[in-house]
């Protein structure tokens, strides 16, 4: 078994070849433009980079364009232009759902790019022919089986790009604005064509060596079979055990053994390649791809948020955990950060996503403000932590923040849906004091310049859906927390918000609601309370409450979300105003988002209405 590189070591493989066939017409067949081995890194390699090149540089044009370039006003007063915008986001949002397996699909636009991929394989893969030379006694036009190269070299020239995706601060991201979590969707699918590619790449040398008769030979003499099939065994163990059934079943445990994984993969491809032709200048592409980010994010978190930073965990009333983190850097709402907190054990050596639940202050220092409903695992032992040791400050590491919603969509939007879905009640608040203070600017224009009154000032409407009534209380008096700060301006007036209990009205539903009420001390039957009504099948419930600077609605059952846009949507087209719709929560809510603000694009093409705009929230990406 040949258990070292070929020597001498090079970069690259010798390309000069001189045919040895019998006649010109032979060579001229064996050096065809699809055929040709010697060239067939040129023939297939580059072009599957200029495949992922291509979709990126156009994305890339797209975020200049739209970012950088044209003015936001412009989109919504030029036809054309209006009805563009509105393609592309037709494009991302509608997308298609099996509810049985509660899943659901990439959005159309995405699906498109997909399609492109597969045709482009496929193409690449079968549309050259021969798949095996038609070698005879006496004419040997040579030994790899020619779709066997050809696929070899396009699933190599895959791995830059499986890694450009994969990491938490990437080059992708910055060069077309979309943030992390929204690109691990190609991250899997390039792995899936990556791994079909290098078994088509396999089985033929299989078959080939088997009809010869030199199997056993050539696996003990060469280094390309034994190092080939290690790194396909861990190429198959990395792609599958990815597969979300099996990753959520074992996820701390998965993160480790997937990076561990990767490294042996990359490894023994390497090895495997063995510098023939321009091979190894792939795994060069992903050092220079992966080194920069992995040493900017670590960068970030060891010099810039550096080692002194301290979460402080409490249990609010709903029993979700609140860790309070002094930083120092901004942010904006939907952001995330990956926080290692360092005096839990093994969890020390891991990260964990969470959405930043607050803004920064604009007087004196911030708090990143956590709000985390524990699950099982890690969640489970933050949770009883937390419990055991109320107010116990643990240091942590920070990363990020990534993602996030673009505020300029917010703010610049004459009317606002905030929903969110159970634990995403904690997600809504950073937007409803991005909007106070939006408003509070408008009015302090209007105050200061003396100028006529704006005709139409923006609205926010917020709808939470929950199953827990205790998520109610919580949730009115966080936001009345952060409205009574821009009591002077109104703000209260301008939202409106609705919370919907989805689990089945009881008797003691009531009861259950009062009690939660009850414990914040806001029942107050006086003349000068709010009526929070709710209106269901089975029950009419009415809760009075007062010192409160926000009006809620409380209604049974799940939001008519479709019916809600369509609302919404017709009010803004009569009115020529835009709206945004801003969602966190599960996978069916946010698929009756998806398609009814698609269809609201759809309605643009048709009529002059100006903008509907989605920014989705995922619990999870991967």
């Amino acid at each position: 078994m040949a258990l070292w590189l070929t020597q001498p070591v090079r970069l690259h493989q010798s390309r000069p070849y001189h045919c040895k066939l019998k006649t010109s017409d032979l060579c001229h067949y064996q050096q065809g433009y699809w055929r040709f081995w010697n060239e067939s890194d040129h023939r297939y390699g580059l072009p599957t980079v200029a495949l992922f090149m291509t979709g990126i540089i156009l994305f890339s044009i797209g975020y200049l364009v739209t970012v950088f370039i044209v003015p936001r006003s412009k989109w919504h007063q030029n036809g054309l232009l209006r009805k563009t915008l509105a393609v592309s986001r037709y494009l991302s949002y509608r997308g298609y759902r099996i509810s049985s397996l509660r899943w659901n699909s990439a959005p159309l636009g995405i699906l498109f790019l997909g399609a492109v991929g597969i045709i482009f394989f496929f193409s690449m893969t079968l549309g050259p022919r021969p798949y095996y030379w038609h070698n005879t006694r006496t004419v040997i036009f040579g030994y790899s089986p020619p779709i066997a190269t050809r696929t070899g070299f396009m699933s190599i020239a895959c791995i830059p790009f499986i890694i450009a995706t994969s990491t938490k601060a990437n080059m992708v991201t910055f060069v077309t604005g979309v943030s992390h979590e929204k690109l691990q969707v190609f991250h899997r699918w390039i792995s899936y064509a990556c791994l079909v590619l290098a078994l088509v790449h396999t089985f033929p040398f299989i078959i080939y060596l088997i009809h010869r008769g030199t199997m056993v030979k050539e696996w003990n003499t060469e280094i390309f079979y034994w190092t080939g099939t290690v790194a396909l065994l861990f190429q198959g163990w990395l792609t599958f055990a990815s597969f979300s059934i099996l990753r959520n079943w074992w996820y701390e445990s998965f993160k480790i053994a997937h990076r561990v994984s990767a490294a042996m993969f990359v490894l023994f491809l390497f090895w495997h390649c063995n510098f023939e032709l321009s091979s190894w200048d792939y795994f060069i592409a992903t050092a220079a791809i992966y080194v920069p980010c992995f040493l900017y994010a670590h960068i970030k978190t060891y010099v810039e948020h550096g080692f002194g930073l301290k979460a402080t965990m409490n249990l609010e009333s709903n029993d979700v955990i609140r860790i309070a983190i002094p930083v120092s850097f901004p942010w904006v709402p939907g952001q995330h950060i990956f926080v290692r907190f360092r005096a839990l054990g093994i969890h020390a050596l891991t990260s964990h996503p969470f959405t930043i639940c607050s803004l920064p202050s604009l007087e004196g220092p911030s708090e990143a403000v956590l709000h985390i409903r524990p699950q099982a695992g890690f969640t489970a032992q933050l949770y009883r932590h937390a419990a055991a040791h109320p107010g116990i400050a643990i240091p942590v590491f920070l990363e990020g923040p990534y993602g996030g919603i673009e505020p300029g969509k917010f703010v610049g939007s004459d009317r606002v849906i905030v929903v969110a879905g159970g634990s995403g009640a904690a997600w809504m608040l950073p937007l409803i004091e991005l909007f106070a203070r939006k408003a509070t600017q408008i009015r302090e224009v209007e105050m200061t310049e003396q100028s006529t009154p704006v005709q139409t000032f923006p609205s926010l409407h917020a709808v939470l859906a929950t199953r827990d009534p205790s998520t109610f209380a919580w949730f009115q008096e966080a936001a009345n927390k952060i409205l009574a700060r821009y009591l002077q301006v109104g703000v209260s007036s301008m939202i409106d918000v609705e919370i919907h209990i989805t689990r089945g009205i009881k008797d003691n539903l009531q009861r259950e609601i009062q009690t939660e009420l009850g414990k914040k001390s806001i029942i107050d039957d006086g003349p000068d309370s709010n009526t929070l009504r709710l209106k269901g099948k089975e029950s009419d419930i009415d809760v009075n409450e007062s010192g409160h600077f926000i009006s809620c609605k409380m209604l049974s059952g799940r939001p008519n979300l479709p019916a809600l846009i369509r609302k919404e949507g017709s009010l803004m087209t009569n009115s020529q105003k835009t709206l945004g719709i801003f969602a966190c929560g599960p996978s069916s809510m946010q698929h009756d988002l998806r398609v009814a603000a698609a269809s609201e694009n759809v309605g643009i093409l048709r009529s002059s209405g100006t903008s509907v705009y989605l920014h989705l929230e995922h619990f999870s990406w991967a």
